[in-house]
């Protein structure tokens, strides 16, 4: 599952069941959000999928042992997925770290409703062992509701001292109850008995009254559609929108991938920052040398909206660095003594390329300026741009 995929702005990883195992679902889940920004997830699963599952290892070739840990791997997976409390503190605890709760997941947003549970899992678990532990959970519900079915009558099942034990549960929750019985690995469906429900080891301390457990509620409060999560304010919205369009004409006109321009991430930092140059351009994450140099002056026009005078090439390699504004003193330095202190001089100048040298030297290597400019030029301008390099 998403092997392969390398955009770091996906904003949603949806699982339609259940995923392998927690190692699985954390990779697949990791492909969302690697650009910074807010990402969602989603895993649908129920009764069925468990069922599945466990019958799944049952009936593999593997050796006990393997199968035992299979279930266990399950289990973990499932206890992530029927948790109480804060997702990422499941999730990374089973890795062996200790976090603190996220207040990000739906857990911590909404804490589940809980009830003590060991009540009705006795009665499930009395069930399932007076009717020999060969039907599934729909069976078992109508016995415990005591609804009198054909099936029900045929096995005589109505006689029974757990008929009726269960009616001041409804049949939706006898479906959760069991549903995490399974989660919990209390009861397995028996592969050898066409998915009828067993009773597990794990169950017996409760059955006999020596544990108690708590269950979820399953709820389905109504409300408002959550109102969509902004990534930028709506002052900066507008902004962001103009950067993304401009991404789009310029991945069009490459014909590569919107995000091979910029992510999502570096964009919506330039329309919360607003660089005005270069330099500030630099700074921005996700702004590197090279798209520096083929973007950066269009972004800049978009933010500041008027472009930026063209830099010398020299000049723009030292976007964002100490030796940028080096150069620009240097630069002024020399255009001060382009004739001489007097102003009367023949005029002299250096290259771009050797004032980007000159910058980049620090004040411990300001004596080697003469040597870089020879004895004419070092004559006119060596003392003023080592007093520069020295003042940085």
């Amino acid at each position: 599952f998403g092997m392969g995929i390398d955009k770091p702005d996906i904003r949603w990883v949806a699982h339609a069941d259940l995923p392998k195992s927690i190692e699985a679902y954390y990779q697949e889940i990791g492909r969302a959000g690697r650009d910074g920004a807010p990402a969602e997830t989603l895993t649908l699963f129920g009764a069925d999928d468990i069922r599945f599952r466990r019958m799944q290892i049952d009936e593999g070739l593997a050796p006990p042992e393997r199968r035992m840990a299979d279930h266990g791997r399950l289990n973990a997976l499932l206890g992530l997925a029927e948790a109480h409390k804060c997702r990422r503190l499941n999730l990374l605890s089973y890795f062996g770290e200790t976090p603190e709760p996220c207040g990000r997941c739906d857990l911590c947003d909404a804490p589940p409703e809980t009830f003590d549970g060991t009540e009705a899992v006795r009665k499930a678990l009395s069930a399932i062992l007076r009717t020999g532990e060969m039907f599934g959970a729909g069976h078992l519900t109508d016995i415990l509701i005591g609804n009198q079915t054909d099936k029900v009558r045929q096995r005589g099942h109505e006689d029974l001292p757990t008929f009726g034990v269960g009616k001041d549960i409804d049949r939706r929750t006898w479906g959760a109850v069991f549903r995490q019985m399974m989660g919990q690995d209390l009861v397995r469906p028996d592969p050898e008995r066409h998915g009828g429900l067993r009773m597990t080891d794990a169950a017996r301390p409760i059955l006999r009254g020596e544990a108690s457990i708590t269950l979820r509620k399953d709820t389905m409060k109504p409300g408002r559609r959550p109102v969509a999560k902004t990534l930028v304010s709506d002052e900066d919205a507008p902004l962001l929108s103009a950067l993304k369009a401009k991404r789009r004409a310029l991945a069009e006109n490459a014909r590569v991938p919107a995000y091979v321009i910029f992510n999502d991430r570096t964009l919506i930092e330039m329309a919360e920052i607003r660089p005005n140059s270069m330099d500030e351009m630099a700074g921005i994450t996700g702004v590197g040398a090279k798209k520096l140099e083929r973007y950066g002056a269009e972004f800049l026009e978009i933010i500041t909206g008027e472009a930026e005078a063209a830099a010398h090439p020299a000049r723009r390699k030292l976007a964002g660095r100490a030796a940028g504004d080096t150069y620009d003193r240097l630069l002024a330095v020399q255009a001060d003594l382009a004739r001489g202190e007097d102003g009367t001089g023949k005029p002299m100048s250096c290259s771009a390329s050797m004032l980007a040298k000159i910058a980049t030297l620090g004040a411990d290597r300001a004596g080697d300026i003469e040597r870089l400019l020879g004895e004419r030029l070092a004559e006119r301008f060596g003392g003023a741009f080592q007093d520069v390099l020295r003042e940085n």
